[in-house]
């Protein structure tokens, strides 16, 4: 049996986000591209997301990225009668997603208490910076924030220089990763007990997961060993292990072992730097990892273009890959086109449009982008409240008139 032909793993699942910017619509879109029907409700202005640079036919790439499959509509949360209208979308739907910070939802009366009232078996997940409780909860948060507050930032940085933060939202991507599996697991206990769930997703906490080694070495060394810490362009705990700079671009090359220490002084045509008192050791090649690195450095000026050194690292059984741009990445990565992570989708208006895929692959189900991002605020508007709600044609015009509902009619 073909792909194509498989059910979609989440199929028959719907969704109500009432989320924004990053870890929310990038949780969400993840459950869309696993068939869940996604209702996205957005303010009558639109998502902030949509405002983000860079920006395609008018519409922002982020907001693209995220939003792909799904359907918009524009509510006014603070209009009297919205309260009534989300809840009784809550009635027909299996999870809400939100991302405002805590304290929010119960204002709006669309708490969980208030949702699994008119749903019981409701999945409910909020994802914040820093969580439903605690000093900072109702702090504002962005994915740099977290990143500073949590060593991240300190990390990346070179030691004696500023912090460097990673260069793309990696805590909200954390985040929308936990919320997501989170939600999974709530959904198969649900099928078991018929029960719902809350979900509470703080960014800050996923950046202490995720750093789960360099917190316990801290805390299991008494906060003595940091050798994990400031890597900058090289590993702190092993080497060689890091970027070495070759005649047209660097190599990354990361050994552990004293056994692959061995192989790459083979490999380079020294094997007295296997037994060098300064490299013989793990402890001992990170001692010296400059004068190290001026080694390597020197031995890949023999190459021509750093793809024939990686091709001799590899075929000693050594872990090394040439360090690409995202563009040499896209353009020559064989691998990217042959997993499908690259999808062309056909847009009514905005034409063929080529999208980031879902990294999910299943033997007996399907998951992928299969439906553009809706352009319009409020595109589906009409749709919703006409065939998921029922509503009648007065009922639409009443929602419409008391500044309810937005977007275009149907």
């Amino acid at each position: 049996m073909e792909k194509e032909t498989h059910e979609r793993i989440l199929s028959g699942v719907r969704v109500l986000d009432i989320t924004d910017m990053v870890a929310g619509p990038l949780c969400t879109r993840y459950l869309a591209d696993c068939g869940c029907e996604v209702i996205a409700i957005e303010r009558p202005s639109g998502k902030a997301a949509r405002e983000l640079p860079y920006t395609h036919n008018g519409l922002s790439v982020e907001y693209i990225t995220n939003h792909c499959g799904k359907k918009s509509i524009a509510i006014d949360l603070k209009a009297k009668g919205a309260r009534e209208l989300v809840l009784e979308l809550a009635k027909v739907c299996d999870v809400v997603v939100e991302s405002f910070r805590p304290g929010v939802m119960t204002r709006l009366g669309l708490d969980y208490d208030s949702l699994k009232k008119v749903n019981p078996s409701i999945v409910m997940c909020s994802i914040t910076g820093y969580g439903q409780k605690g000093p900072y909860a109702k702090e504002m948060a962005m994915d740099v924030m977290i990143q500073a507050c949590r060593g991240i930032a300190y990390m990346m940085g070179e030691s004696g220089e500023r912090p460097r933060f990673v260069s793309f939202a990696v805590t909200d991507i954390l985040g929308a990763l936990n919320a997501f599996g989170a939600i999974c697991a709530s959904l198969y206990r649900r099928s078991v007990t018929g029960e719902g769930e809350y979900i509470d997703i703080a960014l800050a906490d996923c950046a202490v997961a995720v750093l789960g080694n360099q917190v316990e070495t801290h805390i299991f060394s008494g906060g003595k060993e940091e050798f994990h810490y400031m890597a900058g362009s090289f590993s702190g705990a092993v080497a060689p292990a890091g970027a070495f700079k070759g005649r047209d671009g660097y190599v990354a090359m990361f050994l552990i072992t004293d056994e692959e220490w061995k192989r790459l002084a083979e490999c380079m045509g020294r094997p007295e730097l296997a037994v060098e008192p300064r490299f013989k050791t793990v402890g001992g090649r990170v001692k010296h990892k400059e004068e190290l690195t001026r080694i390597l450095d020197t031995w890949l000026q023999e190459f021509e273009q750093v793809k024939d050194a990686v091709a001799l690292l590899q075929d000693h059984g050594l872990l090394a890959k040439p360090i690409l741009s995202l563009a040499q990445a896209l353009d020559e990565e064989q691998q990217i086109k042959d997993r499908g992570m690259l999808v062309n989708i056909e847009h009514p208006t905005l034409g063929t449009m080529t999208c980031v895929n879902t990294p999910l692959c299943f033997s007996n189900s399907r998951a992928g982008l299969e439906e553009p991002p809706p352009v319009a605020v409020g595109e589906h508007s009409e749709h919703i409240l006409r065939e998921i709600l029922s509503l009648d044609n007065g009922e639409i015009k009443k929602l419409r008139e008391s500044g309810v509902v937005f977007g275009p009619d149907g």
